[in-house]
């Protein structure tokens, strides 16, 4: 297995956007020294649930400070930006990185985000496509030519080129069924955030992906299932407890907020409807129901056995840990990160 660590850059209202953004630089380094395989970053727009709007910035940052691990985005929101300055910007990345990107790409879900862009949640999908047409153009062939009912390009050559042929990964974020089918049938990768989703949803979901994907005949040592987890080893059980609550239930309540943030609730698309819907559930949560169903935490045997019944449940090929969670604080995550590198992760490799 293959072990990444992702950050959402939250700002609760007990840290500064300085200290956030000083712990990501620090911790992103510190993840490359201990042997991870990779450093993921989320894009997201007007709120303190993630002050990382521009992504290409702070990952030309951990560029620098890091040699080995491999830098994914989790996710670029497509519809969010011109897809011609998001293939100039990632192919940059990708150079200075010396060909170290992984680019994860979604649509976006939170009603906030788009009504501050005035675009319409009902377009995200059409929107989403077309710019992800026009980045594989821009990335593969002299010159980008597209006719869209959104985007129209004509002849446009785009420089930088990504140091990864034919380009870097592409990994598209899915949630439903369908899209887990469709991604697989077009021999594409995938993120995936399943901890508040059932196992037994999941599991069926990842089976869905590995079968089309193999009736696909794209090739088998190719097929690859991540997922990323909350994660935190702590000393003892009480520890964990301690230093974790706070951060993690903040996250579930600011989520909460934001997922059904919107001008007119109304005008929320369908396929988008089962966020709102989550509202009341997310407020609910208890860090006892967290705990025991939806994170990995505990003193590293714990976590060792619920990572190896998701393995073995799911088929997992690569786990993200997000261990800054909440304004942790970079002690307590780096703690979590060193004990999960060292007890943790040589059990699985």
């Amino acid at each position: 297995m293959k072990f990444g660590v992702f950050f959402l850059l939250e700002q609760p209202e007990w840290t500064t956007q300085a200290r956030v953004y000083a712990d990501v630089l620090a911790q992103a380094a510190y993840a490359d020294e201990l042997g991870y395989d990779s450093v993921w970053l989320a894009e997201h727009h007007f709120s303190e649930y993630g002050i990382c709007p521009s992504m290409a910035v702070l990952m030309g940052a951990l560029a620098e400070r890091t040699r080995r691990v491999r830098l994914g985005t989790a996710v670029t929101i497509l519809p969010f930006n011109h897809p011609l300055r998001t293939a100039e910007e990632w192919a940059m990345v990708d150079q200075l990185s010396e060909g170290r990107l992984d680019f994860g790409v979604g649509r976006g879900y939170q009603p906030g985000e788009f009504g501050g862009f005035d675009i319409p949640m009902g377009e995200s999908r059409e929107r989403f496509e077309e710019a992800l047409a026009i980045i594989k153009q821009a990335w593969t062939q002299d010159r980008v030519n597209f006719e869209g009912a959104y985007y129209r390009v004509r002849g446009v050559r785009v420089l930088p080129r990504p140091v990864q042929t034919p380009h870097p990964p592409i990994r598209i974020a899915c949630v439903s069924p369908d899209t887990f089918e469709r991604v697989a049938r077009r021999g594409e990768k995938f993120l995936s955030a399943p901890s508040i989703t059932p196992v037994d949803y999941m599991k069926a979901a990842y089976a869905t992906y590995a079968r089309v994907w193999r009736e696909a005949g794209h090739p088998a040592d190719q097929l690859e299932i991540p997922a990323l987890y909350f994660t935190h080893v702590g000393a003892d059980a009480t520890a964990t407890r301690r230093d974790t609550e706070r951060s993690i239930l903040w996250y579930f309540a600011t989520l909460a907020r934001v997922v059904a943030a919107s001008r007119d609730p109304a005008q929320v698309p369908p396929a988008y409807r089962f966020y709102a819907r989550a509202k009341a559930n997310l407020e609910s949560v208890t860090y006892d129901f967290l705990a025991r169903e939806v994170v990995l935490f505990g003193e590293a045997e714990r976590v060792i056995d619920r990572l190896a019944m998701l393995r073995d449940e799911l088929g997992l090929t690569h786990v993200i840990c997000w261990m800054n969670f909440g304004g942790l604080g970079d002690h307590t995550a780096r703690e979590s990160m060193r004990r999960f590198a060292e007890k943790v992760i040589p059990r699985f490799r």
